[in-house]
């Protein structure tokens, strides 16, 4: 018979009989459930209500062979369940292939042959005091920076979460984990990366940029003026280019799935959908950029070299098909080194959206809406912290508190 045990403040154990073992005795299968509702705690019949509809859904588990014993689930074993039920139905292309990676990686080898239900929360931050200080069991490997660190920790908290949601297990092991922040000499050495671009600096890129091929030179410049990250801009296709309003609309990025293949996917977040207006003089180049784009098509279609079917990608692989997105990467870094120009990363051109609008003396919320960011604390964060130009104007400020200043006006 199903039956319902006290156990301690808040917790209660359902029992419940399903199957036989090898001498033909019945099986009891137990899960262990805590409730932190006041609400329901304070109501007797809520409480007996609640109890005996988490003991029908425990049954119907049991009677359906959906229940496994988490003793006997492996760490491994659930991964499978988690991808399957969690990460490809809620998670977006270029965070599983990153969590997948890890987890094969870097977390399989260590947890994968552990009983789930056995995996302590000492586990896990020894796990990332390893993966920090670049020891392992087999000899030393190298230290992983913080932002890596951060990945793996939001991967192995979205399993135990799922875990626990599940009630595959009764204590979630990340509880009590630290979350993984960057130490001084990090700090130090984020702080000296150049971020960003000045207005000079910009103006010289551009400049630069007259040498490159046409698509080449408008991609770059629609990543530096729009903010458009990499995949976004690699994702753009001519019905989404609107000339009447003199922007851009976003609605996909190019990225790559759990195999490496590039695809097409939503862009990274709801918020980043939407429409980015354009310089004219941007959209001027764009629309004769496009005649000649038409052009072009005719002539590989003519030809048989057309790959592209109907799709309209503005920067296409020679054949109409989208590029890869590390192709666009390689292809930044060799037109720096070309042309001697400072180090910044393609994604950091964001960075000098912002920047250079801040200094122009745009407020906040119009970046963040360029930028598409979900919070506005993330524009002000990442994006402004670094300028120099509005530094100096800050300070500029307080000269009128100068004594002499003061003395001889």
């Amino acid at each position: 018979m199903p039956s319902i045990e006290k156990r301690g403040k808040n917790s209660w154990r359902l029992i419940v009989e399903g199957g036989y073992d090898a001498n033909g005795k019945r099986i009891q299968h137990r899960r262990t459930i805590r409730i932190e509702d006041e609400a329901i705690l304070k109501s007797k019949r809520r409480l007996q209500d609640y109890l005996q509809m988490e003991l029908v859904r425990f049954r119907q588990e049991v009677e359906s062979g959906q229940y496994v014993k988490p003793e006997k689930m492996s760490f491994a074993d659930f991964v499978e369940v988690w991808k399957r039920n969690y990460a490809d139905i809620h998670l977006g292309e270029y965070t599983r292939k990153n969590y997948m990676g890890f987890i094969r990686s870097r977390i399989l080898p260590v947890f994968g042959h552990m009983e789930l239900s056995k995996i302590r929360t000492m586990h896990v931050v020894s796990f990332f005091t390893q993966l920090r200080t670049g020891e392992r069991m087999d000899g030393r490997d190298k230290p992983l920076a913080t932002n890596t660190l951060l990945n793996i920790y939001k991967c192995l908290k979205s399993i135990f979460d799922a875990a626990e949601r599940w009630k595959v297990i009764a204590q979630n092991p990340m509880d009590g984990v630290p979350r993984p922040v960057p130490d001084k000499a990090e700090k130090r050495a984020l702080r000296s990366r150049k971020m960003a671009y000045t207005w000079q600096e910009a103006a010289d890129v551009i400049i630069a940029l007259e040498d490159e091929p046409p698509h080449w030179r408008l991609y770059f410049l629609g990543v530096l003026l729009g903010g458009f990250r990499r995949g976004e801009m690699l994702g753009v296709e001519w019905p989404q280019v609107d000339f009447e309003r003199g922007g851009v609309h976003v609605k996909k990025q190019i990225l790559l799935n759990e195999q490496g293949r590039p695809v097409e996917a939503e862009p990274k977040t709801e918020e980043s959908v939407g429409f980015v207006p354009m310089p004219r003089w941007y959209m001027s180049e764009l629309a004769r950029y496009r005649q000649e784009w038409i052009r072009e098509r005719w002539e590989l279609q003519q030809t048989g070299r057309w790959q592209g079917g109907d799709k309209q990608y503005v920067f296409h692989n020679g054949a109409g098909q989208h590029f890869y997105p590390d192709v666009a990467t390689r292809r930044w870094r060799r037109f720096l080194d070309k042309h001697d120009l400072p180090r910044v990363r393609l994604h950091d051109l964001r960075h000098t959206t912002a920047m250079l609008l801040r200094e122009d003396g745009v407020d906040l919320k119009t970046i963040q809406e360029r930028l598409r960011h979900t919070r506005l604390s993330t524009t002000a964060d990442l994006y402004t912290h670094q300028s120099e130009q509005v530094s100096r104007e800050a300070a500029d400020r307080l000269e009128r508190l100068n004594p002499r200043r003061s003395r001889t006006s």
